[in-house]
């Protein structure tokens, strides 16, 4: 076979094709619905935050200036294209497991890299929404001969950005892995790509009866412990709380330092829930849908760590903010202790609802996450209606657990 055989290459292109359209399937009516309407919010907010300052600075400086900021707000979301596919592509290559079965056909290194790389920079595609929406304010602004040309490159070099953000993801992921390998540097990628299991000796289990959701949460510390990408996540999600705390005693003025720590603290909170998103998704699917446990249980556990987070994050505040006056600071906690449990409890419900989709539910949470920020930047408090309406969305869902299936 070739360097670039032909008949692989329209293979791998039907496959991706095929993947697209199941993993469309397998989103109900009301999801599908749910990531139109953010999309179309999304371009809401970029047209409003573009058109206005872009028309002033037309009539400012003159259409050719127009042009350059239009062209300049695209290139920022191809660098940013490029980037989430690199950065995604990397992480996937290392996490594997699935390096053995690609190396197990008789497939060209070249297309099996493409593909790869394509399925991995597909998150970049939601740029696209938002360049839509800065061409779109464009219009009447500048000339329409330079919307269209934008407009027109746009496509192919978002396509190019792929490319190349995967090509660098791999170059990323061969740099982890020891030199001096043979074979292409896909083949030599996917060869380590499985992690090795690591015999470690374990104490001997107590058993002992406990409520499911105890058991759960028991489980839940031991193997965020011993999983190195769980106890990264935690520990980040610790280490943003431990710098809201630090923005008390930085030298600004309090104004700054109460806005600081507030946003660390929801940034921290997100963490949070990024963490539980992951640890549903951990759980192994069979062994757990054929344990006696309900959907209160696997919910109450996630939803104790939630809590908890929120509990003690507000109550370290409390105990460090104490320049704020009584009144501001019991506002202070109340905001940050409701957004702290409204944003832990909706990455509980994604992660509980799209189990075993751990990778769907992080997307699903980012996005509604991002949405509620668009939304405050807008019209502020508008956030809070946008966080609440996906929570309660969100956990609509919940009675369906019992239905779910492995995918």
């Amino acid at each position: 076979m070739s360097v670039t055989d032909p008949a692989q290459v329209h293979a791998f292109r039907a496959l991706a094709r095929r993947l697209a359209r199941r993993r469309l399937r397998q989103l109900d009516l009301r999801v599908r619905i749910e990531l139109a309407a953010i999309a179309l919010l999304i371009d809401g907010f970029v047209f409003w935050q573009t058109r206005v300052p872009l028309d002033g600075l037309v009539r400012a400086h003159g259409p050719a200036v127009g042009v350059l900021a239009v062209a300049a707000g695209l290139a920022a979301l191809l660098i940013a294209a490029l980037t989430l596919a690199a950065l995604h592509h990397a992480r996937r290559l290392e996490a594997g497991p699935r390096g053995p079965e690609w190396l197990a056909l008789p497939l060209v290194p070249a297309p099996l890299a493409a593909h790869l790389a394509g399925e991995s920079s597909a998150l970049a595609l939601w740029l696209a929404a938002p360049a839509a929406a800065i061409l779109a304010a464009s219009i009447g602004i500048v000339p329409v001969v330079a919307t269209v040309a934008l407009a027109l490159a746009f496509a192919p070099l978002l396509a190019g950005a792929r490319a190349v953000g995967g090509s660098i993801g791999l170059v990323l992921a061969l740099r982890r892995i020891p030199a001096g390998g043979r074979g292409a540097p896909i083949e030599r990628v996917l060869a380590v790509a499985a992690p090795r299991a690591r015999r470690r000796r374990l104490p001997r289990p107590a058993w002992r009866r406990m409520p499911a959701w105890r058991a759960l949460v028991e489980k839940d510390l031991r193997v965020t412990w011993r999983r190195g990408a769980l106890r990264r996540s935690a520990l980040m999600a610790l280490v943003v709380a431990v710098a809201s705390l630090a923005a008390w005693w930085l030298p600004a003025e309090l104004p700054l330092r109460h806005f600081i720590a507030f946003g660390l603290a929801l940034v921290a909170a997100a963490l949070l829930a990024q963490w539980l998103v992951a640890l549903s998704g951990s759980d192994p699917f069979d062994t757990l849908r054929t344990l006696p446990i309900g959907l209160g249980g696997v919910w109450g556990a996630r939803a104790v760590w939630a809590l908890a987070g929120a509990l003690l994050l507000v109550t370290s505040h409390a105990l460090v903010a104490r320049e704020l006056s009584p009144h501001a600071l019991e506002i202070f906690l109340v905001w940050s202790g409701l957004a702290a449990v409204g944003i832990g409890v909706l990455g509980v419900n994604y992660g509980v609802t799209l189990f075993p989709r751990a990778d769907l539910a992080e997307r699903m949470l980012g996005l509604s996450l991002g949405l509620a920020v668009a939304a405050s930047i807008m019209i502020p408090l508008s956030g809070w209606i946008v966080l609440l309406t996906a929570i309660l969305h969100s956990a609509r869902r919940l009675p369906r657990w019992s239905r779910l299936e492995a995918s």
